[in-house]
């Protein structure tokens, strides 16, 4: 039997109202705060006979200091899936978060830094934004400049207004024509190439063309190399933990520290965001579903944004197992429509 056909809709009805009362109060919930706050015609004895076919299934469960009962992760699994209602955003809430996104700088990465931020702070629960996976990105120009007469400056440009850049010394005499034509063969051979897909030409190559001794072609070459890799690495930005300490659930120091100190290890974040990559829709991760141990506190909801149909990127949002999933899921999934539109601006901009 099927979760779904295991309650008939009273049972549903009880659970549903158990958990959006503890979602608002953190306490536990008894047959009476039922009946007395939601209109479903059954005395308090017929509730309280349902919460103990509930408690049985494994839906709620019952602290040991209290007559009331709190949702598993079970129920809570069962509410997301089944009985929670969509959380329509208030226009005010809409507006908030467009403002904020309208003040973001154009610079990709500043966005998802901001994006992180705005989160945070509209959800209270603490934020991770994965930045682009960029290896499907098209290289739009390569430019070499001179500096001085030691220095030159490789300028990478990428789709979306990426820029990257690496300074190489040297002890060579050269004439203006020759870094002309230094530019001009690298644009010709990889401009217009995905980052991911770039052949890097042989210093040989080059040389023939350019009349540049093969030490400095092979500097240069190097240098064009590392801005790639620079734009193909991705970055996680994490905002918002303390806000994990607002909540009952890290009342106690030693809870909070474990997890604090967990959310600060990068590996564990880099992990939840790729995490995210592989799933192409929203996933709602609760409690024990999380395969670290202090993370089995927590409920991790996360979804990937992108731009020509690619997930290119991933956002989450953690909190408590008494999180308010419904704002939480209308919440992210509207910030991804806000991701990709301006991306698509950004990009679109810099054609």
């Amino acid at each position: 039997m099927s979760w779904e056909n295991e309650l008939n809709d009273r049972k549903k009805t009880i659970l549903k109202s158990i958990i959006d009362v503890y979602i608002q109060s953190a306490q536990p919930v008894g047959s009476r705060t039922i009946a007395r706050r939601h209109d479903l015609g059954l005395g308090s004895a017929t509730i309280r006979n349902e919460m103990a076919d509930l408690e049985e299934l494994g839906y709620i469960t019952q602290p040991h200091t209290s007559a009331g009962r709190v949702p598993s992760d079970k129920g809570y699994r069962f509410y997301v899936d089944h009985l929670m209602q969509a959380h329509q955003l208030a226009n005010e809430e809409i507006m908030r978060l467009k403002q904020a996104m309208e003040d973001s700088a154009e610079e990709l990465n500043q966005l998802f830094k901001r994006v992180c931020s705005i989160v945070s702070s509209f959800t209270g629960y603490p934020t991770i934004v994965m930045s682009p996976q960029l290896s499907e990105a098209l290289i739009k120009s390569v430019q070499v400049v001179e500096i001085d007469e030691k220095h030159l400056l490789v300028v990478l440009v990428v789709e979306g207004g990426i820029v990257r850049n690496r300074l190489v010394r040297h002890d060579e005499t050269l004439k203006e024509e020759n870094i002309v034509k230094l530019t001009n063969v690298l644009n010709s051979m990889i401009s217009g190439m995905k980052l991911g897909s770039v052949l890097m030409p042989m210093a040989l190559e080059v040389m023939t063309v350019t009349g540049l001794t093969e030490a400095l072609i092979v500097q240069i070459l190097d240098a064009v190399k590392e801005c790639i890799r620079s734009v193909e690495s991705t970055d996680v930005y994490l905002d918002g933990i303390t806000n994990l300490l607002n909540y009952p659930e890290f009342s106690d120091l030693i809870k909070a520290r474990e997890v604090l100190e967990l959310l600060n290890e990068e590996d564990v974040i880099n992990s939840l965001a790729k995490s995210a990559m592989r799933r192409p829709s929203l996933e709602v991760r609760i409690g024990s579903e999380n395969e670290i141990g202090p993370m089995k506190e927590l409920s991790v909801v996360t979804t990937v944004y992108g731009h020509k149909g690619r997930s290119t990127g991933a956002i989450g949002i953690i909190g408590p197992t008494r999180m308010t999933y419904s704002k939480v899921v209308s919440s992210i999934l509207y910030m991804k429509d806000l991701i990709n539109r301006e991306i698509l601006k950004i990009l679109n901009e810099r054609e």
